[in-house]
């Protein structure tokens, strides 16, 4: 009886014996682009986020210019100048006085944003225009994209909300005698998608 033996040892072939040392090439690879492809998404959305802060702070300053808002006409050139901009975000602003209880100033954008004109909204806190002439209008300011939705916390996903420091010259005496104060006030304002 002859005995077969073979004369190679363990070759498998060029691919089988390099197997061993693929795998953790493979698991290597897999991992790198799995981590890279996660840190990229962290980066992208920190990058959103910072870019709707830049876009909120840079329509605040333009609303509220160097914090001193003369008149609601004053207050409402700034509104329209800036609602002629393309923004990628809804926003509302509204003033308040400083006593003011600034835990309701979601409910208050919630009535202006069903509206078509926020300058007119009854039940809101924002400052009136003015007690002397009867003047309906309040200092509200109120920017969609189109086909934007109403503003509703609940269902408008993420929203930021701000508070800036600015003082408003305010109208006192009668029509005839007209005399000013400067008020010291809170201009709120709402940011969503």
């Amino acid at each position: 009886m002859k005995k077969f033996f073979y004369k190679s040892k363990g070759f498998i072939g060029p691919i089988g014996d390099d197997l061993p040392s693929l795998i953790p090439i493979v698991v290597s690879l897999v991992l790198f682009f799995t981590i890279f492809a996660l840190t990229l998404n962290t980066f992208n959305s920190k990058n959103l986020y910072i870019e709707k802060q830049m876009n909120l702070t840079s329509v605040a300053r333009e609303i509220k210019g160097d914090s001193l808002i003369l008149s609601i006409e004053d207050f409402q050139k700034k509104c329209d100048a800036i609602s002629l901009k393309k923004f990628p975000y809804n926003f509302m602003v509204g003033v308040y006085f400083s006593e003011s209880d600034l835990k309701k100033s979601i409910d208050d954008f919630v009535l202006v944003s069903k509206e078509a004109d926020p300058t007119i909204v009854e039940g809101t806190k924002f400052i009136p225009a003015t007690t002397i002439a009867g003047d309906s209008r309040t200092y509200s300011c109120k920017y969609s994209r189109v086909g934007a939705i109403a503003f509703n916390p609940k269902k408008s996903g993420s929203y930021m909300l701000r508070y800036y420091p600015v003082a408003v010259q305010y109208p006192i005496g009668s029509v005839d005698d007209k005399q000013y104060i400067i008020l010291p006030a809170v201009m709120a304002m709402v940011v969503w998608e």
